[in-house]
């Protein structure tokens, strides 16, 4: 075998025994051999990310009390072993590279160290972990300091992240991805996009936290919901070369089976506290991309489960929705979407989308369609005041997506003032066709919703055929279905930059 000075190839890697890798990358995670000694047996990977999304899956698995022990393998930094020169090779490289370099320190940068470490150790019981490699002296004491204020979960979490971004630099100082290496490891004679995740999974989450502090808008009394039953189906598609070879070669080994996926976003969604769809996909969105390292490109989706409160008499003798029986309508649907993507440590919102699906209105007047143009296939009557019937999906995208996050802000749209606005547009416009329509009520829109960015609408005509009226008072007509194919208008506003 050969190699390049210290270096490897993935290829070399790939054919170690398991007391040669362990010899060659256990050094990986500090202290703890056993990590990669458990990876050898997922061999061979294409790429030395992918061996990295190996090691990390190993560290997921392992229990409690595995992972405690390898945070507790970590020395403090400009801790005792830094002090007496004791630390690995490695260690001592990472945090002379972050400034930390006793030798370098004023007695008084050792003392605060020294004492946050020794207030962390107190509270949590383990070293405070960071990748000395991404910070300097000043982020990692602000670190140390902002840290103490998290619970021990937390903080477990955080340092075993962090464990996988150093673990993630000693690779890289280590082993080179072969030359020309596809993701695929089937050549170049292909590109893929690849994505799987699971569709439809209900949620009924009950006595959810109310959706307080709406502000409100002329158009609608709605200014909150008291969220006894959030109902949504999710859907969750993941993305990334991690999962090609499981197309190409029937490889499993990075694929969490879409059963683990629905069992997630069920049990997940009992931990969320916020008060909308939107943040429930979020919330679900940060879980998976935190959970799985394989997991850092993914798009979660809902469609509410509409149920309405049902009327009952209250102790007054007056009748008004009640909370706890609920009738279940079909129909209009609130929809959202949320995509995220891993980068590092954080977890990055990089699309989204709300909406309303199935929306269905019909008025009796105040519609017209006139001066279309007229050849030998027109066999349509200009009408000058007609019922116009419409279903129509609306959608709506925010400029900075915190406004429908961060609930303290008062700028998330609700779904019920959207309907609203919609509903109160339709009656008032007078129109001289459905695109007109369509305009006015995405103009409206963003005049009343400042912090949104666009606007989508896709209707259907659905307008009756007349069949005739009474003489005797022309008001009173009779329609019925039309031919079953549908005129079709869509219409994107977006602010001008």
């Amino acid at each position: 075998m050969t190699t390049t000075g210290s270096r490897w190839r993935m290829s070399e890697i790939n054919t170690l025994d398991r007391k040669s890798f362990v010899e060659r990358l256990g050094f990986l995670f500090e202290g703890s051999p056993w990590i990669a000694t458990e990876t050898w047996d997922s061999r061979p990977w294409r790429t030395r990310e992918a061996l990295h999304a190996a090691l990390l899956e190993v560290v997921a698995r392992a229990s409690q009390e595995h992972q405690l022990a390898l945070i507790r393998a970590h020395p403090d930094l400009v801790g005792r072993a830094a002090l007496a020169g004791t630390l690995t090779r490695e260690s001592t490289a990472e945090q002379r590279a972050a400034g930390l370099d006793p030798g370098a320190l004023t007695d008084d940068e050792i003392a605060r160290f020294q004492e946050a470490n020794t207030e962390y150790q107190r509270q949590f019981g383990f070293p405070f972990v960071i990748c000395a490699r991404d910070n300097q002296k000043a982020t990692i004491l602000n670190a140390l300091s902002e840290r103490l204020g998290n619970d021990r979960r937390t903080e477990i979490e955080t340092a075993l992240r962090e464990i996988g971004k150093i673990a993630w630099h000693r690779l890289a100082d280590t082993v080179d991805d072969d030359p020309g290496t596809s993701p695929s490891g089937i050549g170049d004679e292909f590109t893929f996009e690849v994505s799987y995740g699971k569709q439809g999974v209900p949620v009924y989450r009950v006595f959810a936290t109310p959706l307080r502090d709406v502000s409100p808008i002329p158009e609608s009394s709605f200014t909150g919901r008291d969220n006894n039953l959030l109902a949504c189906e999710v859907d969750v598609e993941v993305f990334g070369d991690e999962f090609l070879p499981a197309y190409t070669q029937g490889d499993n080994r990075m694929l969490v089976a879409t059963d683990s996926m629905k069992n997630f976003i069920i049990r997940e969604s009992l931990a969320y506290t916020g008060a909308t769809m939107e943040g429930l996909l979020h919330f679900l969105g940060v879980g998976f991309a935190t959970t799985y390292p394989q997991m850092h490109t993914l798009t979660l989706s809902g469609r509410e489960i509409p149920f309405a409160p049902v009327v009952v008499p209250g102790a007054d003798g007056h009748h008004r929705p009640g909370g706890n029986v609920f009738s279940h309508h079909r129909g209009e649907r609130a929809c959202a979407s949320v995509s995220v993507d891993k980068r590092g440590d954080a977890v990055a919102v990089t699309g989204h989308g709300c909406g309303i699906t199935g929306i269905e209105l019909m008025k009796l007047t105040g519609s017209a369609f006139t001066s279309f143009v007229r050849d030998d296939y027109t066999t349509l009557p200009e009408r000058g005041d007609r019922p116009l019937y419409i279903s129509m999906d609306v959608g709506w995208r925010y400029t900075d997506h915190r406004d429908f996050l961060d609930l303290r802000k008062r700028r998330y749209v609700p779904p019920e003032q959207m309907r609203d606005l919609i509903a109160a547009t339709f009656d008032e416009f007078v129109s001289e066709s459905i695109q007109h329509l369509l305009h006015e009520m995405g103009h409206r829109a963003l005049k009343r919703f400042p912090q949104l960015a666009e606007m989508r609408f896709d209707a259907l005509n659905r307008t009756r055929d007349p069949y005739g009226q009474r003489e005797d008072d022309p008001r009173v007509k009779v329609y019925s279905d039309p031919f079953n194919a549908y005129g079709r208008l869509t219409l994107v506003m977006r602010r001008g930059a």
